[in-house]
């Protein structure tokens, strides 16, 4: 079981490393994880994604406390939790320390100018393998036109006005409710 604390610890340490941008930066790596070691399906995945948006915190750290006690329980989510957080904690005092000596520096500003695109990329094509997931059922290749029917109702609302990510996944919910039942 230690060995399995140490592999989360490592995984997620990962993910609070690399994942820049916020919570959603996280799903790429936990997409890896989840093919990588099967700790969780692509439907808890998704679970997981809709789970951390409506509890309160951050959404990479819920997902990370999810995956934890899906995982290895009560330990596994303070491990995984532990994780995601050391590294960006460590380097928000470091930067906090010498970010005025940088700020005007023009390499420092492109680096960053860099990371959204990419952050932008990663996001895109996890949702984009997401939705091919969660729509096309994966033995036969035929597209769940349920799923897809209320993908794009929600969708089509949503990316023209700005509103919170919880009516979505409320309004989600009660369609799935609601097509469940024909």
């Amino acid at each position: 079981m230690l060995k399995l604390y140490i592999l989360l610890y490592y995984e997620f340490l990962k993910i609070g490393i690399f994942a820049i941008g916020g919570g959603y930066a996280a799903l790429p790596f936990l997409y890896f994880i989840q093919s990588k070691y099967n700790w969780f399906s692509v439907d808890e995945l998704t679970n997981m994604i809709a789970v951390s948006n409506i509890t309160p915190g951050p959404i990479g750290i819920n997902m990370a406390t999810y995956t934890g006690f899906t995982t290895a329980g009560v330990i596994g989510s303070l491990v995984c939790t532990f994780a995601i957080e050391s590294a960006p904690f460590l380097f928000a005092i470091t930067i906090m320390k010498i970010y005025d000596k940088f700020k005007s520096c023009s390499a420092v500003n492109a680096i960053f100018n860099g990371l959204r695109p990419a952050s932008c990329a990663l996001l895109t094509a996890i949702g984009l393998q997401l939705l091919y997931k969660t729509c096309v059922t994966q033995n036969s290749f035929i597209i769940d036109y349920k799923s897809l029917f209320l993908f794009i109702i929600l969708m089509i609302p949503f990316s023209f006005m700005k509103k919170q990510p919880l009516l979505a996944i409320l309004a989600g919910a009660l369609g799935g409710i609601i097509l469940k039942q024909f």
